[in-house]
């Protein structure tokens, strides 16, 4: 990627994108050749530049599909970082199957905001699309599983309101690929700390 493109990406210097624009109208298409590893968006999310994504997504919204080097996709780093405006604006004008894109492991935007409890951006992915708390990681864990297994309890508490809101109730009694429900981590997990709590 053009290095004052990253640069402008980074800092949010929307005018120094125009002007990038200007002198090479293909900047951004350059950068699926040359630098398909990650592109201004991925840039843009870590840094929290959310005028500097509209002005993107305006010129080439394919940009939210991709995944970045690391199996990233703008969305997923939003979203675990906990930049809100920047989720909204995303859910707002990419089309809503970006919220169950699966990435790394097999995981989706919920899922990364939910290890990371980013509650208000739990109710923003599933206020917009309710079916995304079905979606499941590569060894079938729900968000539901990663809240439990990575000690998250509020966002834990925000997803069975959510749940119960939105019917999906059975979603409780889903199993994990080594067959564990949520009841099962939980049991396991007070096991777990009983025993390293008990003197030795």
């Amino acid at each position: 990627m053009d290095g004052r493109l990253f640069e402008a990406a980074r800092t949010g210097n929307v005018p120094l994108l125009h002007q990038l624009l200007f002198e090479k109208p293909l900047i951004l298409a350059d950068c699926v050749l040359f630098s398909p590893q990650e592109n201004p968006l991925h840039i843009a999310a870590k840094a929290g530049q959310l005028g500097f994504m509209q002005q993107v997504l305006a010129q080439r919204p394919d940009f939210a599909r991709q995944v970045n080097a690391d199996g990233f996709r703008p969305l997923d780093i939003a979203s675990a970082i906990g930049y809100v405006d920047i989720v909204k604006e995303m859910i707002k004008t990419c089309p809503l199957d970006v919220c169950r894109l699966k990435g790394r492991a097999g995981r989706t935007c919920l899922h990364y905001a939910t290890m990371n409890e980013r509650v208000e951006i739990i109710d923003e992915l599933l206020n917009s699309c309710g079916e995304c708390v079905k979606d499941v990681t590569s060894i079938g864990e729900t968000a539901l599983h990663l809240a439990l297994k990575y000690c998250k309890l509020e966002a834990f508490t925000n997803l069975i309101r959510w749940l119960e809101r939105l019917g999906l109730e059975e979603l409780v009694n889903w199993v994990d690929k080594d067959g564990n429900t949520i009841l099962h981590l939980a049991v396991s997990r007070k096991q777990l700390e009983a025993s390293s709590a008990s003197p030795g």
